[in-house]
């Protein structure tokens, strides 16, 4: 099953330096590529960060704090740094499958659909934080812009995702501006706004992300200590990796 996530497609282009010359010079691309180079720039090979989550539901604010790690789009492990009351606990995605994992607990195996349920109740599912692409799932038209480019993408009839239709602003030097999401009437289910951009190497990256849903509330997500490309053990990705976290409580 091909996936969708949150906050998938960056574009990447040149450095801004160059960006003006490098329009003139390059091939035109066509919408594949344009996805495959936004794929790239947000996913990297392999990630590792850590991510302030706050919640706001109803006026209240809920505080988490998560340490992520993804090696393309087949694993994904996520570890509850705070409340304290969660420590320790997480998820594991080893491709279709998923596991929850609580010290209290052990681990328990969940319907692959539960990917795309919100972690905490609201805000962010486990597809949104793993960071992975859907080039696959979709079909995508492109339009330039005076900034940018804007992209439509519209999933296939067969395709196991959520959304109906995702429109994505994107800046000439490859940093996602907005992401609207629609659901399968064609209705506006939220919105993600990304700010707070950072150059690392060639990777333009906006590490804060601002979701507001029609009903007002919203999440804040702000990713720290960020890492492309490292080399993970895949063994990483594992349920005795859970349990090494169980026995550090």
């Amino acid at each position: 099953m091909r996936r969708l996530r949150f906050w998938l497609l960056v574009l990447t282009l040149s450095l801004v330096a160059s960006t003006a010359l490098a329009q003139e010079d390059a091939p035109t691309l066509d919408a594949e590529e344009i996805v495959d180079r936004v794929n790239a720039a947000w996913q990297g090979d392999s990630f590792h960060g850590i991510m302030a989550l706050d919640i706001v539901l109803g006026g209240q604010t809920k505080s988490h704090k998560l340490e992520i790690w993804t090696v393309g789009e087949e694993l994904a492990l996520i570890r509850v740094l705070e409340p304290e009351i969660d420590l320790n606990s997480g998820y594991l995605q080893l491709g279709d499958d998923l596991w929850f994992y609580s010290p209290d607990v052990g681990s328990v195996k969940l319907p692959s659909m539960a990917i795309g349920d919100a972690l905490f109740g609201a805000g962010p599912s486990l597809e949104d934080l793993s960071r992975g692409t859907l080039s696959d799932d979709y079909d995508v038209a492109v339009e330039g812009t005076e900034t940018g480019y804007f992209l439509t993408l519209v999933p296939h009839s067969d395709a196991p995702v959520v959304y109906g239709k995702l429109e994505i602003s994107v800046s000439s030097d490859y940093v996602m501006e907005q992401l609207v999401y629609y659901d399968q009437r064609q209705a506006v289910v939220q919105t993600a706004t990304f700010a707070d951009v950072i150059e690392i190497g060639s990777r333009k990256f906006a590490t804060t992300i601002t979701i507001e849903d029609t009903y007002g509330d919203h999440t804040i997500q702000r990713i720290e200590d960020l890492q492309f490309d490292l080399e993970l053990d895949t063994a990483l990705f594992s349920l005795e990796t859970f349990e090494s976290w169980g026995e550090g409580k």
